[in-house]
């Protein structure tokens, strides 16, 4: 919980105590005054210091302003108003075991000192010392009980220490005290809500709604309650009527936005994004998520002008470059695409996130010697990050060299040996060069480091269909990668795994899914015809497999197949 009783300093070098000024004038009244060098009065001498150090603490300059506190308190060692100003100072300063013992030393001479309690509460509440903080907070309300901070001051202090009980008494007191300020209550909501009394807080919020249309913290926090309970739509109503009280609250509308983006209402998204820059064509947030809808949406040209104008006003933030660069390149303009992200400097947050589309672009322009010599440039300037090694890696498997990008992999498992996806890429590279068992086995150490890497698993149990072996364990596994990622390849391999177990409805359930879900892969074609086949569909058997051979024509196992109809 934050700190939420900060003291000026203005306040505390002006109140308290009665000033040496304020004294000479009083000795005067009284008869007493009688002249005297102003230069070599004890008093002009503490005034003196006193307003040198008020000075230098306007100025920032919080350790000459404290020396001249204490130079005031060596000709007024009793005086509480300068041990307090010096105790403020002190915290300035981050000294806050010194700023407790001055601050004691204040009340020591003037037990009364409202500002001394009030300042040595919160000194206590910083210091996670609840009981302390309570005790002073307490006394500073004895001493001024029409203080409503004060009544939460105490409330938040109690809340802290775990007694409720007494946290809710002080606040609703001070409700009671204060029927007019919306203070108190807005800290008993937010006890209530601490506490998990859910619908007392949101009673109260709808008391201060009623009070104050335009209260926006009462309807963000209440928002939040119904959003927390799942109750989106009231959140969103909530909302609504916060933007009929006040059309131009950005905050709001902005809570609007994010509940439609996650609801995946994106055109009404839009719709209360434009009234946003409408009302504030500056208003960055709103057109980042601009950008970013079109982006979801596969509005590239739409994304890319929306990024450039916000480039256009701040042109330092690289992850809009990145944006940007991601709009251009959906829509193949390769060369505009490499200059955005050639400009996100390397040791950006995203460095390497650009560096793997300036490698690909390069490849994708017929430069791959380029990317591969900027990559490897990378990894000899120390940034040896586990993805660089990755992107390597594809770009020598893109030029055929595959025992470059083991090489590159295995570099990149030699300083990261828990990395998976490395060690998976490695697997997948072995298996493309026709080293199965060897493949076999690094996806098997995938899944000794991380049982639940669905790729690995969707591996391992689509070779054990293949080899005919472990089929069980294949059907565990393959369920287990399905539920993880659901798509078309793993839904291949658990309707092949189905097929080797002779579970021949299951396996056309799942291949006609996978079929779905990967029209153009041959193989897929292949293995629904075989459950097909297996179920006597001689005709269903006879299109999968025809398909097979319109999509590869060189799929040799599939036109045998067709060939025996």
């Amino acid at each position: 919980m934050p700190l939420i009783l900060p003291l000026l300093l203005t306040l505390a070098l002006t109140a308290c105590a009665v000033s040496p000024m304020e004294r000479s004038a009083a000795a005067a009244a009284r008869g007493e005054w009688r002249y005297e060098s102003q230069l070599e009065s004890p008093d002009a001498k503490v005034l003196y210091h006193f307003a040198r150090a008020r000075m230098l603490a306007i100025e920032g300059e919080h350790a000459a302003a404290a020396e001249a506190l204490r130079q005031a308190l060596v000709y007024e060692p009793d005086a509480a108003y300068l041990h307090l100003a010096l105790a403020h100072l002190q915290v300035d300063q981050g000294d806050m075991e010194g700023a407790v013992a001055t601050a004691e030393e204040a009340l020591a001479r003037d037990p009364q000192l409202v500002e001394g309690h009030l300042l040595l509460g919160s000194l206590h509440f910083r210091q996670e010392n609840d009981a302390g903080a309570i005790e002073h907070f307490r006394r500073a309300l004895e001493l001024r009980p029409d203080d409503e901070g004060l009544y939460i001051h105490l409330g938040i202090a109690y809340a802290r220490r775990g007694d409720y009980e007494q946290a809710t008494a002080v606040l609703k007191e001070a409700v009671a005290q204060f029927p007019d300020s919306l203070g108190p209550l807005l800290t008993l909501a937010r006890l209530y809500r601490e506490i998990d009394l859910n619908v007392l807080a949101q009673e109260i919020y709808r008391q201060i709604i009623e009070r104050d249309p335009n209260f926006e913290p009462a309807y963000i926090e209440l928002g939040t309650l119904f959003e927390q309970g799942r109750d989106v739509d009231k959140a969103l109503a909530l909302y609504r009527q916060a933007l009929q009280a006040n059309p131009e609250n950005a905050a709001v509308r902005h809570h609007v936005v994010r509940l439609l983006v996650l609801g995946d209402r994106l055109d009404l998204a839009l719709e209360e994004l434009a009234i946003l820059v409408e009302q504030n064509p500056d208003d960055f947030e709103a057109w980042r998520k601009i950008g970013l809808i079109h982006l979801e949406q596969r509005q590239w040209g739409e994304a890319a002008a929306v990024f450039t104008g916000i480039l256009e006003a701040n042109p330092g933030l690289d992850q809009i470059r990145f944006y940007l660069g991601t709009a251009l390149e959906r829509q193949e303009r390769w060369e505009e695409a490499l200059t955005v992200f050639s400009t996100i400097p390397a040791d950006s947050d995203i460095g390497t996130d650009a560096l793997a589309h300036l490698s690909f672009l390069q490849h994708r322009l017929g430069r791959t010697a380029e990317a591969i010599a900027l990559l490897e440039e990378r990894l000899a300037q120390g940034e040896g990050r586990p993805e660089l090694f990755s992107y390597l890696s594809s770009l020598h498997e893109m030029e055929k060299n595959h025992d470059l990008a083991l090489a590159v992999l295995d570099q990149g498992l030699a300083l990261y040996p828990q990395e998976t996806d490395l060690l998976y890429q490695r697997g997948a590279v072995l298996e493309r060069q026709g080293r199965r068992p060897e493949a076999m086995a690094t996806m098997q150490q995938v899944l000794a480091l991380d049982p639940e890497h669905a790729e690995a698993l969707n591996y391992v149990a689509y070779g054990w269909a293949e080899a005919g072996e472990n089929l069980e364990q294949a059907l565990v596994m393959a369920l287990q990668a399905m539920e993880l990622k659901p798509e078309g390849h793993i839904a291949d391999t658990l309707g092949w795994v189905y097929y080797r177990l002779g579970r021949y409805p299951e396996a056309r359930e799942q291949l006609e899914e996978a079929v779905r879900l990967l029209p153009n892969d041959p193989l897929v074609h292949e293995h629904l015809g075989d459950a097909y086949t297996a179920l006597g569909l001689k005709e269903k058997a006879q299109e999968a497999y025809k398909r097979a051979v319109e999509i590869d024509p060189e799929l040799e196992s599939a036109k045998t197949k067709l060939e025996k109809f």
